[in-house]
């Protein structure tokens, strides 16, 4: 087999960067953190662990995935202003089924139930809020 050597993209090795200045990198220097722009998933522990505080969100819709089975299954989009997270859990993407993307909710934990194999499935309360990040006519 040939050795194939790397090439950069653009094509031709050819990489145009736009510098920053002396006082813009100052300035990051010095920057403080704003919004999380890593993506984390919420598992159930989590959620039991915050069972009767409210997580109020933004739903941005729904991520398609695929288990190692080959089947499908549906991962909620949230975003609470700080963080961006993906929910699984069964009974919270039945909820969200029918919600507009950009819809503000608030999601309650209210406990958990045994499956027969032993596994616990939290429980929820799920409430739109009056704000959708995508109306221009939100209601106060």
């Amino acid at each position: 087999m040939e050795n194939v050597k790397p090439e950069l993209f653009p094509k031709n090795g050819e990489v145009t960067f736009i510098m920053p200045s002396t006082n813009a990198i100052g300035a990051l220097k010095s920057a403080g953190v704003n919004r999380k722009l890593t993506v984390s998933y919420m598992e159930k522990s989590e959620w039991i662990a915050k069972k009767d505080e409210p997580v109020e969100c933004f739903f941005l819709g729904f991520k398609e995935a695929t288990d190692a089975k080959g089947g499908t299954y549906f991962m909620a989009k949230l975003h609470d202003g700080e963080k961006a997270f993906l929910a699984g859990q069964t009974v919270l993407i039945q909820a969200l089924m029918n919600t507009k993307i950009g819809q503000g909710v608030s999601i309650k934990c209210t406990g958990s139930s045994k499956t027969t194999g032993g596994n616990d499935i939290p429980l929820f309360d799920v409430d739109e809020l009056n704000i959708n990040i995508f109306d221009a006519n939100n209601e106060e």
